[in-house]
């Protein structure tokens, strides 16, 4: 089916206003669909979602994570193990991609959603409202589930805001799920990425022959400049 009249069924099917131009539309059923709370889609429309975000990633380039090298290769015992990245991950093959959630995972409120949640679709909103049954995350509960319309294996859903705490359960949920390399997505201050790095550094000091690459995906290019910077003050 041709992506125009895909986009043009899904924001039709959201109510959405007779938009000039095809990106206008892609956006409006982006924006639609961060902030819907109910999953009241037919089959049809969700299956056309899904159609048309397969479409996308098709014209994007692949990016294999054994291939991906840090950006600051500071630290010699680990530069091929953590790997600092500054770009869009939702085309990258990894084994798991760690989304940043609230605790509200399920968006009965308002809730902060990561570009990749756009990426997954439907879905994968579905599954995890399946799976949670109106319940929230705990604050450094990890919840990890198949994806949809991306490269990666898994998705894991965590809520970052006891960060220690959050990103051990993270390489404790990736250990013993067999996971060799996972990204994580963030967007955190200067002074929890080091803290961040610092914990998974520690981790792989322990269980380093269970890992393959770990991926630190920050796309703030500002925050990413000084937090090499920091880093390499400290090593």
């Amino acid at each position: 089916m041709d992506n125009k009249k895909l986009i043009n069924d899904l924001v039709k099917s959201i109510g959405g206003k007779e938009l000039d131009s095809y990106e206008e539309k892609v956006e409006f059923w982006k924006k639609e669909f961060l902030k819907k709370s109910s999953l009241n889609w037919s089959d049809k429309i969700i299956e056309a979602e899904s159609n048309f975000l397969k479409s996308c990633l098709i014209k994007k380039k692949v990016l294999n994570s054994y291939n991906v090298k840090s950006l600051a290769p500071v630290d010699e015992k680990y530069n091929e193990k953590i790997i600092i990245y500054d770009s869009n991950v939702d085309s990258m093959t990894v084994d798991a991609l760690v989304i940043p959630a609230s605790f509200d995972i399920t968006g009965s409120k308002d809730r902060k959603l990561h570009e990749l949640y756009y990426c997954n679709g439907i879905k994968l909103r579905k599954k995890i409202l399946s799976i949670m049954s109106g319940e929230k995350l705990q604050k450094n509960e990890v919840l990890i589930t198949r994806s949809y319309n991306v490269l990666a294996d898994y998705i894991m859903h965590v809520n970052y805001d006891v960060i220690r705490e959050s990103i051990i359960n993270i390489m404790e949920c990736a250990r013993v799920n067999m996971i060799k390399t996972l990204v994580i997505c963030l967007d955190n201050s200067i002074e929890q990425l080091v803290e961040i790095y610092d914990v998974i550094r520690d981790y792989l000091s322990k269980f380093d022959i269970m890992f393959d690459k770990v991926i630190l995906s920050i796309e703030n290019k500002e925050v990413l400049e000084k937090f090499i910077e920091k880093l390499k003050e400290e090593v």
